[in-house]
């Protein structure tokens, strides 16, 4: 797509460039017309000039040859000059015999073109009244001139108005640019101020800009107050339907659980057990699905972040998780901390981050039977960068698998528990502090999922180095 910039080159360039070619077109048939009337008149004077070397003796006219000279205005060297003079009776007096007689005779001058000796010439002719003895009579006198002195001098002002043109072409683009690039400054600092934003600031764009873009600004801050608008709504929505949600299949659970300790048919007993679990695992989904409308990245404010030590969120994460992971029996938490440097965060979903990493690992770690090994977290540093780590030693996941683990409800092992929502969580909440995953499972090794986070020098230097 053309960019401005060269469509406004191309709008004032054309036209500049019509207009100097139609300059010189007319500059040329001015110059030749009152070049070529110049060179004329310069010519009539000479041919006149004749009249005052003719005089008669004794009956006989006769030319004084030794003051007879032709100057015309260009000459100077360049061209060359004919000539022939003969009386009323066809007397050849002086000249050029073989020159051309004009094609219409006249007793006023006649000016024409004519060829002679391999010249082009511009030819003036006229009759001149001489006295001869008692009787008057007649002389004609055709001067000529080679047209290389008119083309000369045409020539030199042509070349001398195109060399004007064009160093006049060249300092108008010059200013044009010049003057492109300053239009185009206010359009530049909107999409500067737009690139450095992070991808979730949507307020609306403060820079002050000429009337003729605040159109603009003002579309795309109606853009982004729109936007805005849809995400909360969106969040609103997920958060009224999770809430909605969580109070009834609660109370299904709970009924079930009641109704199944006083049932004594085992018949029965084992529906009811497995809507019971049915339940529960509705109950955690809806759970997930608020949490996953509170971590979208969209929605975090990134001038609220604060620096954190990563090792002190990861220590209190681990500490809510601890119950949990004990509980389901055969499973150990080990936190590793190494020294690292604090980040721009916000405290709640960082924890939120790296329990469901510990989650997914205690769900899905043994595939389709329960997982009893060592959860390890680690924090550390990558590259110079902070980061944190969550490992398992159980069955790991699928090559193929690994690029989809962040997608919402998909589960390499269908069979396992779960929601399908605990790495897409995890997703949202590194996105939304600039930090991307990584993931890796070597064949038998489990699975490693890495949170790596973008340096930062100036949220503090790294936190003393501690085991635990």
């Amino acid at each position: 797509m053309t960019s401005i910039r060269a469509r406004l080159l191309l709008w004032i360039g054309l036209p500049f460039t019509l207009v100097g070619i139609l300059t010189l077109v007319s500059s040329q048939v001015v110059l030749s017309r009152q070049i070529n009337e110049t060179f004329d008149a310069m010519l009539l004077n000479a041919a006149e000039r004749v009249e005052r070397r003719i005089h008669s003796v004794d009956g006989e006219l006769r030319i004084n040859m030794h003051y007879f000279s032709i100057s015309t205005l260009g000459s100077r060297g360049e061209g060359k000059i004919f000539y022939r003079i003969r009386d009323d009776a066809g007397t050849m007096l002086a000249g050029f015999e073989g020159l051309a007689s004009p094609p219409d005779s006249a007793t006023t001058p006649v000016f024409y073109d004519t060829r002679y000796a391999g010249n082009e010439l511009r030819a003036v002719a006229l009759n001149l009244p001489v006295v001869r003895a008692t009787r008057s009579s007649r002389i004609e006198v055709i001067v000529a001139e080679s047209t290389e002195a008119r083309e000369s001098l045409i020539n030199e002002f042509l070349l001398t108005l195109s060399a004007l043109t064009a160093v006049g072409g060249l300092l108008a683009v010059t200013i044009a640019l010049l003057a492109i690039h300053r239009g185009l400054a206010p359009l530049r600092t909107v999409s500067r101020a737009l690139r450095q934003r992070s991808p979730n600031d949507l307020d609306p764009i403060e820079t002050r800009v000429p009337r003729e873009i605040t159109t603009l600004v003002a579309s795309i801050n109606g853009l982004m107050a729109r936007m805005r608008q849809s995400i909360r709504n969106t969040q609103q929505f997920n958060a009224d339907v999770s809430h909605q949600l969580r109070t009834p299949v609660s109370e299904i659970r709970a009924l079930a659980e009641v109704t199944a300790r006083r049932c004594e048919d085992p018949a029965l007993r084992r529906p009811l057990e497995e809507i019971e679990r049915i339940a529960e695992e509705a109950g955690y989904t809806v759970q997930q699905l608020l949490t996953l409308a509170k971590t979208r990245h969209e929605l975090v404010d990134t001038r609220a972040l604060e620096p954190l030590a990563l090792d002190e969120v990861c220590r209190e994460a681990c500490a809510e998780a601890a119950s949990r992971i004990y509980q389901r029996g055969h499973q150990e938490l080990e936190f590793i901390e190494k020294e690292t440097g604090k980040v721009l965060g916000d405290p709640v979903r960082l924890r939120w981050l790296v329990q469901n990493l510990i989650e997914n690992a205690s769900q899905h770690a043994g595939g389709t039977a329960p997982y009893r090994g060592t959860i390890r977290v680690r924090v550390f540093q990558r590259d110079g960068a902070p980061a944190l780590s969550v490992a398992d030693d159980g069955v790991g996941v699928a090559a193929d698998d690994l690029s989809r683990l962040t997608e919402r409800f998909y589960r390499a092992s269908p069979a396992t528990p779960g929601s399908g929502l605990g790495l897409a969580i995890v997703d949202e909440v590194a996105r939304a502090h600039g930090a991307h995953l990584d993931f890796a499972s070597p064949p038998g090794q489990g699975l490693t999922v890495s949170v790596v986070f973008s340096p930062r020098r100036d949220v503090g230097a790294p936190g003393r180095s501690a085991a635990g």
